[in-house]
């Protein structure tokens, strides 16, 4: 009897260890209905409205930063205590260096051949090796609000005009092309950062213009310049082990899901970039749109200094080159 009882336990405890396994817990760094982000968030609802339709599983969303900073969900994925996270192209970069190539300056053109360089076969293998080194499972490449642009307390209209100005930026691929324009680098934290420009410790930063007008940069940056220099992303991840445990219908759910979820973000951000650009405009915010001889004069300064940085400081230099030529590729089609 008593070995009867322990058998049931058993099946008991492992029913209810399979249960528990079909729910997929997300963290995520936004409030919940942040407006003007819904490239990220509304990305992972469609996920959890897909997978939910199509299937027993379940889809936890935790918002607001709840399970820690992004490097430690990101950690929390790998080991599986929970199933995806929103860990951008930096998080991923602390855990393979490799991802930092992407972050190259004007590597891409637009956000057209960049997407067609993620869904192609250099992002299919950049993802496999992230799933090998890190047991994460890359289901798709989402857009982080677009590329990031430089703002200042004054006009940015071409590389001279960066001389001697104090720029937040993080980072050796933010920090080396700053410095080759000119100008001073300053890693302020984040939550530092609109103090800092109000109080003129710096001149200005770079980021999307989502995040620009998210922290109310508008309030104290005058200009702001289109510079387009790098293009930020995130891997739509998943642990792989979780997912390599689901039958196969499941699996087409979870990818089917996180297709249609990729589709969302892309075309969402696409449309709140713009219309972030003009709400900044209307705040008073004067917007410099450069062209093309601008923007070639930048890429002449601030990509050599940093591509010769990825040389000494990524796993696979070679990648560098192979990136170059998905990118030339993509953009001839």
């Amino acid at each position: 009897m008593k070995k009867l009882i322990a058998t049931l336990a058993l099946v008991g405890f492992s029913a209810l260890g399979s249960a528990q396994a079909q729910e997929i817990k997300v963290g995520l760094s936004l409030p919940q209905d942040l407006p003007g982000f819904d490239f990220v968030n509304g990305m992972y609802e469609t996920f959890k409205t897909e997978v939910e339709a199509n299937s027993d599983m379940t889809v936890d969303l935790v918002y607001a930063g709840a399970l820690g900073a992004p490097n430690e969900r990101l950690a929390q994925m790998r080991r599986g205590v929970i199933q995806m996270s929103d860990a951008a192209d930096g998080n991923f970069a602390t855990v393979h260096s490799d991802v930092q190539i992407l972050n190259m300056p004007y590597l891409f053109p637009d956000e057209e051949t960049a997407w067609a360089v993620f869904d192609g076969p250099f992002g299919d293998d950049l993802a496999e090796s992230i799933r090998e080194k890190t047991g994460v499972r890359v289901l798709g490449w989402w857009e982080s609000g677009g590329f990031k642009h430089f703002s200042a307390s004054r006009a940015i209209n071409g590389p001279d005009d960066m001389k001697g100005l104090k720029m937040r930026v993080l980072g050796p691929l933010a920090t080396i092309p700053v410095e080759a324009l000119g100008g001073s680098a300053a890693p302020i934290a984040f939550g530092e950062l609109y103090t800092s420009l109000k109080t003129g410790v710096v001149d200005g930063q770079d980021n999307s213009v989502s995040v620009f007008n998210l922290v109310k940069l508008y309030e104290v940056q005058s200009h702001l310049a289109l510079t387009a220099h790098t293009y930020a992303f995130g891997p739509l991840g998943m642990n792989d082990a979780f997912f390599s445990g689901l039958s196969e219908d499941k699996q087409k759910v979870i990818t089917d899901a996180a297709e249609k979820a990729i589709a969302f973000n892309r075309q969402k951000s696409r449309e709140i970039e713009a219309n972030a650009i003009a709400f900044a405009r209307e705040q008073g915010v004067e917007i410099i749109e450069l062209d093309d001889e601008a923007s070639a004069a930048f890429k002449g300064v601030m990509q050599p200094p940093a591509r010769a940085w990825l040389e000494e400081n990524v796993d696979n230099p070679d990648l560098i080159n192979a990136a170059e030529a998905a990118v030339k590729a993509a953009a001839s089609q």
